[in-house]
This record gives structure tokens, C-alpha cells and sequence, in this order.
């Protein structure tokens, strides 16, 4: 694994956050206990923007301990890194406040559609569905449509209606991705963050995939972890047939993990080098690490639930919790168009298989 550069502190945070997962699962209530302890590693107010792989590394860690805590705390590590980017100094201050008092930010961009969110006489009206983490966070970064152009608001949350009446999913029940009603919240000039269209800016908008691509790979490890724990107590791993399995699994999981690697090292030269060509490297390796993640994880999944047959589909084996989480992680917007996106960008000539940090 190249993910080796971890200055954060990560030991045992995996092991710590799988251990609450079980009851907010069943519940689908917030998984309180995994920001706590976030918060007690400073991983709430700083979250390591400066060092790609350091934060890819964090939300492995993060998701293989439980993917709910790792898609809520992937938006936070967003709306930070979009506040520190283009708010205002007066944002910047009102966001930092709010973090040293431990809040938690989310970014939600999906509007209800037959009530879509709109800024009206500076108020907003309408509401955002998959408000993921909404009984957690203190504030979330909203999306509005306006004289054609996408724009920022950091709204806070408390007091708002909260639909939670549809969220019936088959796993990420503990996400929590409610819908909330912005009726009437008054926008004051300071809860506005960057100019039009900022929140869409190429390359960092499809790029920004990476860090699901990275609490994905963590669930992945999860998944191989359980399968391989299963067989050993079992006394089934040198099975020849099970080992075939082991070492499928691990393949997979090494693959997920190179390609987060290598699109980490093209983040840091598009962010170094801020050229067109940068960006589109970055850009192709992105849309291209989706399907690889995606296939990997199907593959360990297949794998792991052959290796553990049907004792892995009971609860409380966990198994079939994480099972159900990854299966509907897995589900992000617009695969296709990002395949479509990765064979243009090689059809170009944007994009050439590389060996050894080595362009061919």
C-alpha cells in the first residue's frame, strides 16, 4: 500500500468506530460516539486539508471502521476545505468558531425535487434531500440555482424541519440522509461563500470523488478483514479453494488502494502546477479510479460472501451489516457519465497508463 505518509493519528480508530456501528445500525440514529471520538484526535476543527495522502489515508481508516461515520465526516472534510477556499475572512471566522466549539459541517447539493431549494429576497425557500448527517452537524454548505449559476450559502441548522419519514435504506441506515426544510431562513452576506459557480470549479469538483473513492476502499478492507477473520477461526483459510478466495480479495483491495495512490500524486501536481494539462490527468485518473473502486469492491464482496456462505447474512455476524453499507455506498451519481468522461480523456490523449511514476 502507498498510502504510507500518515502524520494524523489514526491507531485503533478503525477498531474504535466499528465498535458503535452495530447500535446506530439498527436504530439509524447518528453515530455520535465515532465524532466524539474524532473530536478528541482534532480531526473535527483541522481536518488534514494540506497533505492529500494523509487525508485519504484518514478516510480509509474512517471507512473501514464504519461507512456511515465516513460519509458524514467525508462532507465535513468538504465544506471545510470549501470554506478555507473561497469564503470570505468574516465566513472564515464565523466557520472556525463554530468548529472550536465542535461543530460539524455537512455539503448537500440535492435538491427535493418537487420543492428545490431557491434564494428569494434573501431568504431561502425549499429543501435539500439527502442531508446526509443532519442530526449530527451544526451547519451544511447549501447549493442554490441563480440567474443561471450555482451558489454557496453556510446555513445553520438548528431549529429546522426535518423530514425523516423516506430514509428506509437497505444499509448507511446511520447516515441519516433526511430531508430539511429551509423555509424562511433568513441568509445573512457573511453565510454566502465564493463567487457564482465556484462550488462547480473543474477540476476539484469531479475530482472531489476521491475522497468517497477513499472511505469506499476502507469498506472494502473492512470486508476482506471480516472474510479473512472468518475463515482463520473457522480453520478454513488454507483451503485451496479459500485461498484462491484470500488472495482475489487482496487483490482487490491492493488495486483500490494503488489508484488512490496514484490519483493522489496527480491531486498534488494539479494543485502544484495549476495547468490544464495537470488538471486533465487528474481529472481522467478520478473518473477512471470510480470503476476501478467500484469493481474492486464488488469483487471482494462476491468473494467474501462465498468464502462465509450463509452464516455472513445473519446478523449479528458483521458481515451482513457492512455488506448492506457497502452495497449502497457504492451507489454515487453519474457512473456512467465518468466512464464516458475517463474513454474521452484516453480517446484525447489525456491520459496514458503509467509505470513506475512514468508516463508511456
Amino acid at each position: 500500500m502507498l498510502l504510507e505518509r500518515q502524520l494524523t493519528d489514526t491507531s485503533g480508530l478503525a477498531d474504535i468506530l466499528a465498535r458503535y456501528a452495530p447500535s446506530h445500525d439498527k436504530d439509524g440514529s447518528f453515530p455520535a460516539e465515532a465524532f466524539a471520538e474524532l473530536g478528541r484526535r482534532g480531526l473535527l476543527r483541522t481536518p488534514p486539508l494540506g497533505d492529500i495522502k494523509e487525508l485519504l489515508a484518514l478516510l480509509v481508516e474512517i471507512g473501514q471502521g464504519d461507512l456511515n461515520a465516513g460519509r458524514i465526516y467525508e462532507g465535513h472534510v468538504n465544506a471545510v476545505w470549501l470554506v478555507e477556499t473561497y469564503g470570505s475572512r468574516q465566513t472564515r471566522e464565523i466557520a472556525r468558531k463554530a468548529l472550536d466549539g465542535g461543530g460539524i459541517f455537512g455539503v448537500w447539493n440535492t435538491d427535493l425535487p418537487r420543492n428545490p431549494l431557491e434564494l428569494n429576497d434573501n431568504h431561502l425557500q425549499g429543501s435539500k434531500n439527502f442531508a446526509s448527517g443532519v442530526d449530527g452537524l451544526s451547519h451544511a454548505i447549501v447549493t442554490v440555482t441563480r440567474d443561471d449559476a450555482r451558489h454557496m450559502i453556510l446555513a445553520p441548522l438548528d431549529g429546522l424541519p426535518v423530514d425523516r419519514s423516506w430514509w428506509k435504506p437497505v444499509g448507511m441506515r446511520s447516515s441519516g440522509s433526511h430531508v430539511v426544510d429551509f423555509t424562511g431562513l433568513a441568509v445573512e452576506d457573511n453565510f454566502r461563500i465564493g463567487s457564482p459557480n465556484d462550488y462547480i470549479a473543474q477540476p476539484w469538483f469531479s475530482a472531489g470523488a476521491l475522497r468517497f473513492l477513499a472511505v469506499q476502499t476502507g469498506g472494502v478492507k473492512s470486508v476482506f478483514t471480516i472474510a479473512l477473520d472468518h475463515l482463520t477461526k473457522t480453520n478454513r483459510a488454507e483451503n485451496p479453494f479459500q485461498a484462491h478466495r484470500i488472495a482475489r480479495m487482496a487483490d482487490a483491495v491492493e488495486t483500490a488502494l494503488l489508484w488512490l495512490s496514484r490519483c493522489a500524486d496527480l491531486w498534488a501536481e494539479a494543485k502544484e502546477q495549476t495547468t490544464p494539462e495537470s488538471a486533465a490527468k487528474l481529472l481522467a485518473s478520478v473518473n477512471a479510479a470510480r470503476g476501478v473502486v467500484e469493481r474492486s469492491a464488488l469483487d471482494v464482496l462476491t468473494f467474501a460472501e462465498q468464502a462465509i456462505g450463509a452464516a455472513g447474512m445473519i446478523a449479528p455476524h458483521p458481515f451482513e451489516r457492512v455488506m448492506r453499507d457497502l452495497r449502497t455506498y457504492l451507489r454515487q451519481p453519474n457512473p456512467d457519465g465518468a466512464a464516458s468522461a475517463f474513454a474521452g480523456a484516453v480517446v484525447a490523449g489525456e491520459w496514458q497508463p503509467m509505470m513506475l511514476g512514468v508516463t508511456k
